[in-house]
């Protein structure tokens, strides 16, 4: 996966690129409906998929988060607000292969800026696991420390 990290005097920003051996229609499933994106991030939702529609994110001990549906074209885009936040997926086919390309925006007001980019760093490995294979990554898996150094190194947030 490749990751790139930058920030401006409005946030900061991450991009990541994964290539799933799977066609844009099926990687798109496991992105814009429950059905799919709860195997690989189990607390997101769809209330009505479309733009403006609502998604929900779900905590244990906590209200509901309530996101909105600011992009989606089928097969190809799905964007929505997250926290004070926007995340979008953009899809590029090429037959028997699809390249996500993953962009994330958060304003320095987001409290945890490092962990949430980590977190999603985690969730693009664990989509590309579940599109090939059928089951998700385990977080204990996955070495969120050096992820986490590697974003303030490269972002400078401190």
């Amino acid at each position: 996966m490749e990751a790139v990290y930058s920030k401006d005097e409005q946030g900061a920003y991450q991009t990541l690129k994964i290539t799933i051996k799977q066609d844009a229609a099926t990687v798109f499933k496991y992105l814009s409906t429950t059905e799919g994106i709860q195997q690989w991030f189990p607390q997101l939702s769809f209330e009505d998929r479309k733009v403006g529609g609502k998604m929900k994110f779900h905590m244990d001990g906590q209200a509901d988060m309530e996101m909105e549906i600011t992009a989606i074209e089928e097969n190809e885009t799905i964007g929505f607000t997250w926290d004070i936040g926007t995340v979008r997926f953009d899809l590029h086919d090429s037959g028997n292969e699809t390249v996500l390309i993953f962009d994330e925006c958060l304003p320095f007001e987001f409290p945890h800026i490092v962990l949430d980019f980590s977190g999603w760093q985690f969730q693009m490995e664990s989509i590309k696991r579940v599109v090939e294979t059928g089951s998700p990554l385990d977080q204990k898996d996955c070495d969120f420390d050096s992820k986490k150094q590697e974003i303030e190194e490269k972002l400078d947030l401190k």
